[in-house]
Formats: C-alpha cells, structure tokens, sequence
C-alpha cells in the first residue's frame, strides 16, 4: 500500500547560523521569521528589494524599513540583524554566509509579491542546488521546507509543534489556542484534521483547479505558513450582490475558512462538502443539512464532559423530539459576551429546555456546550456574501420548527436588541401569528469594557457612552458618524475587518483626534480573550499586523487608559507610550472555574 509522504518534524540547532531574509512583503510574516530565527541563536541578513513607481521609491517600502527597525532596533545595533536595501542577487546566497560553510547562506527566507513568481522560482532552483533549505511565504511549490505553528511553555521548556500538513492554516492557529487553554483534551483532532483536508481537496478540484488568483486563494488560509497566517483578511465585507463567476467557485472556499474559525471544534468532524454549496438556501433541500448521528463517538470519562450537539439533518426534526400538542413556541434568546458566569438563569432556562436551537455562529463554543444532547443544533451559516440569505434561512427553520409543535429557541451572541436583529426577527415572527419571548443578554459592548479593564464612564473622564456600528446595510459604512468629544466612550461593533475605512473616515474626514486612546477587545470574557491598546490613527495598521480573533469590537476614548498607572503594569495591562505600536494583555481568568461544569450538570 502506497502512503503519501508524512513530513519530518524536526528540532534545528541553528545557533550561529546565517539565515537570509529576501523582502518583507507581509510585515507580519516577516516580523515572526526574524523572531524566530533570532531566538534559536542565528544571526539574519535582510534584504529588501527597493519599489520603483514611475523611477520613484515607493513611499510604503520606507515604512516597511521602519517597521523593522523599531521592533529590533536592539539586534541591528549588536549587528545580529543587517539591512540590505537592494535588490536580491544570487551570489548573495554564497557570499552573505559564514566562513565555517565557506560564506554559504545556512538557510532563506522568501517574502516577496506574488508578482515576483520568476524571482521566487530562481531562488528555488539555485537553493536546490546548493541543498540551502528555502521557506517561500505561501508558496510550497517554492519551498523545502515550511514552519509550523508551536505551542512554548517558558518554563519547562516544553514544545508542541502543530501542522496539518497544509490543510488550512486557521485550523492549525484555533488549535494552537485550544491547546494551550485545555492541554490536549480529547477533540477528535485526528478527525477534524482528515475531514478538513479532505474537502480542502476537493475544493481544489472542483472550484479552484481553473482559477490562478494566488493572492486570493492565500487569503482563505491554503497556504503553507501555519504559524502567521494573516487572519485580519478573515471577514473582509463580500457583496452579496452581481457575483461574478469567479467570486461563485472561490464562495465555498471562503466560507470552508469561516467554519474553521466559527464552528465547534468537535462539529468539524462532521462537516461534509455539500453544507458549503454555493447555493443553499436557493432550493427547499439545501436548506437540509445532511451530516452522520455521530453519538457513538461521545466521551465517557465523565458526565460533565458532554459531547457537543452536532448538526443534524432537520430533515427529520419529527423523529428526533417527541410530538407535542398545541402551538410551537420561538425565544429570541441572548447569550452574553461569551463566559458562562455571565449568562443568564433565563437564558439558561431555555437552552436546556428547547427542541430546536438555532445559534448565531459567534455564539461560543463553552455556551453551546450546554445544549442537551437530544436537542437539535443549527449554526447559522452567515458566511461573507451570504448575511441576508443565511438570515432568511433561519426564519425559515425557525418556522418549520414552530409549524411542528417544537420550542425554538434563536440563540444570539451578546443581546438580542444591540445590533443582533432581534427587533427584526421580533417583527416577522409576529407577523406569522406567534409571540416571540425576548430574553435580555448582557451585551458585549458594556462588558467587553469591564472585562478589558475599561470603565465606560467614570467622572472627570467619561461622561457618555455611545454604541455604534461598523457596518451598515450591504456592508458599507453607516452614513452618519458622530463627531469626536473628549469625554465620551465610542464603542464600534462589527467594524474590525473594516479598520482602515474607519479611521480614514473618522481621522481624516472628520477630525477625530489622530492620539485618541483605543483598544481593540476580541473574544471578551473567552478563555483566549485578546486586548490590544494602540492610538486610533495606528489602529488600521496594527489590525494588519496581529490579525483578527473574532468576534471583535473597538472602543475609543480616554476611557480605555483610566485604570492604568502610568509607573506600573495593572494586572498586565500597559499604557501605549510614544514610541510603541501597541500593546497586548492576553486571557480572561474566569472568576468561577468550575462553574461550566456545575451548569453542565444542571437539569432545569
């Protein structure tokens, strides 16, 4: 029997080595390789080819330089790190070295535009032939070898490299998180890994084998690099308008990477390639999600561990709940931020006693975990170019359900009524003769604050806080945007993948202070709670540079440093000084530990 080949994952000893850098393309990439070769001992040469526009140095090259230079000033100073700005030559792959290898380079690094694809394949054939490991950011028919994402224990040592072997680099990222929160509890990793690749294939057989957008298929996460995989590209907007046919055979693709980062982790396993048909919802059977009853799969180490609801086939929904009589009931339920202490008794209620649950995808994992198991669970499937559909797919189920005698409960992230639809949702349901009940959530715009350290008011400081969006209809910008006042928390929702619009328009459109302080809060009260501090004028580039982690929200105001000593670091959290980008405080300490377990045992 004939196997693929297994790639060999190795522990370099790199210490002294040269190791050439050829441009600095993705900031981030290059940023991450430059970290990495300097942590294990090498010493890295870079080289950035200078951009010419009509003869001129283009300006964005500068900032590249910068960039650099700012983060490793201290290295290019004890001349562990050397700037070339230049163009590349291939002597330089046998003149940049160490006289031990007789000025051999020991390993490189490509980070070049795509259009460079002769450049890369040059480098490629000499590297070859010179037996140089090469890496070729997002190009592995470019590369010898690739570097994969680790887990690091500062105090032990430990290490914990993850590859999928190219089948998706968001995958391997959301792992990563998993494991360092959880340390390696039973996932099925195996499986979700096999399934993804599987379809990852079979997307590139039947949607991308015709299509050559190289930037656009690396957008979605095929490539190589699993350990800086740009994310921020996550939930750039899509029309959901006047596609054209490529945008229709790349659609499943995009959607393939919003499962990754949205769904259960466990639910991966299950997912089959006919639930990304680029058009569900256009016809009565593709509303019906055809996955296997994978039951027989459960843990049973222990009662509280349960095994997540999986999607099952609504086909049947008949046959899964016993009938009842009388009318169906619908709630439109808010679900909090994300930790389980902030849900509600009520909320609580519900879940545990529904038939039908259909669940907003940013709807967090430890919350869907309370599902009972009998219940059945659809995930909306609100992927880009698909909002408006994929909400009338889940009116749709929702009133099946109801017409079926069941207890439908539509579970929302945050609060039904803050940018959620619920009034929407309130209307139409109404309309169709039921009453929905409405079940406040504690809105992620009010306690993203609290958990990040930031009071929304506080005197001398914040006097008002307002609530608004980053997207309006059609995922354009909302048309009117308050002006800047000193003394008012501004708290934008869904407005992350559309960072540089926002601060162009509110910077230089109108007049928003370039230093005002903002923080960007991603996954608020999660295990993996992220918050950034940076100035808004820099927001759009420091969005770039660590990605997304959604779901995500901005505040902006002189609110986000009031707790904030300036002759100390409260709780991890720093102030963003002159000369930083930004700062970074990772994790959410959850104040009841056991409380997720406690519920799970709960029957309400």
């Amino acid at each position: 029997m004939i196997h693929d080949p297994i790639p060999l994952i190795t522990s370099l000893n790199t210490v002294d080595e040269v190791h050439l850098l050829v441009g600095v393309s993705s900031i981030k990439t290059a940023v991450s390789r430059i970290d990495a070769c300097l942590k294990s001992g090498a010493k890295v040469k870079i080289i950035i080819p200078p951009i010419f526009t009509n003869n001129t140095t283009f300006l964005n090259n500068n900032n590249q330089i910068k960039r650099i230079h700012d983060i490793f000033s201290e290295n290019i100073a004890n001349n562990s790190i050397q700037i070339f700005i230049r163009d590349f030559k291939l002597s330089d792959l046998t003149t940049l070295g160490r006289s031990m290898t007789s000025f051999v380079v020991d390993r490189v690094f490509v980070n070049l535009e795509s259009c460079d694809a002769l450049v890369q394949k040059e480098i490629f054939k000499q590297c070859v032939k010179l037996r140089i490991p090469l890496n070729t950011y997002q190009q592995p028919d470019f590369s010898t070898f690739n570097l994969v994402s680790t887990y690091h224990d500062d105090k032990s040592g430990l290490q914990i490299a993850i590859t999928t072997n190219r089948n998706g680099c968001l995958l391997s990222n959301r792992l990563k998180r998993e494991l360092e929160l959880k340390f390696l509890k039973p996932y099925r990793i195996s499986e979700v890994v096999s399934n993804m690749g599987n379809i990852r294939s079979q997307l590139l057989i039947k949607d991308l084998n015709k299509l050559s957008e190289t930037n656009y298929i690396n957008s979605l996460g095929f490539g190589i690099d699993e350990d800086s995989w740009d994310s921020h590209k996550l939930n750039d907007f899509v029309s959901e308008f006047n596609k054209d046919e490529k945008f229709l055979k790349l659609q499943r693709s995009r959607w393939l990477s919003q499962v990754l980062a949205y769904y259960p982790l466990e639910a991966l396993a299950d997912i089959t390639l006919d639930q990304l048909s680029a058009n569900f919802g256009t016809e009565k059977n593709n509303t019906e999600l055809n996955t296997t009853d994978t039951t027989k799969n459960k843990s049973t180490k222990d009662d509280s561990n349960q095994q997540l609801s999986k999607i099952l086939d609504l086909s049947n929904l008949s046959n899964a709940t016993k009938q009842k009589t009388g009318r169906g009931s619908i709630s439109l339920v808010g679900s909090g931020p994300g930790s389980i202490s902030m849900l509600t008794l009520g909320a609580l209620h519900e879940i545990k006693t529904a038939d039908l649950v259909l669940a907003d995808k940013l709807v967090p994992e430890q919350v869907l975990k309370l599902i009972p198991e009998k219940t059945q669970l659809f995930i909306a499937r609100k992927f880009p170019g698909n909002a408006e559909r994929a909400q009338q797919e889940l009116l749709e189920l929702a009133i099946d359900g109801l017409k079926k005698n069941l207890k439908v409960v539509r579970l929302k992230q945050g609060d039904p009524y803050i940018f959620g639809r619920g009034g929407e949702e309130y209307l139409y349901f109404q309309a169709k003769g039921y009453n929905p009940l409405v079940l406040p959530g504690i809105s992620s715009a009010l306690s993203s604050t609290v958990v990040a350290g930031i009071p929304a008011t506080q005197r001398d400081i914040a006097d008002q806080v307002l609530i608004c969006t980053g997207t309006g209809r059609r995922g354009s910008l909302p048309e009117n945007f308050p002006e800047y006042l000193p003394t008012r928390t501004t708290i934008f929702l869904m407005a992350l993948h559309r960072a540089e619009l926002l601060v162009d328009e509110l910077v230089n459109k109108r007049n928003w202070n370039y230093n005002a302080p903002t923080a960007i809060i991603e996954r608020a009260s999660c295990p993996d709670q992220r918050v950034t501090r940076t100035k808004l004028g820099d927001l759009a580039d420091v969005v770039k540079e660590i990605g997304s982690r959604p779901p995500g929200l901005i505040v902006i105001g002189d609110s986000v440093n009031a707790l904030i000593n300036n002759n100390d670091n409260l709780g991890g959290r720093e102030k963003v000084n002159e000369d930083q980008l930004y700062t970074i405080n990772e994790g959410y300490n959850e104040l009841y530990p056991a409380l997720d377990t406690i519920i799970a045992k709960l029957s309400l």
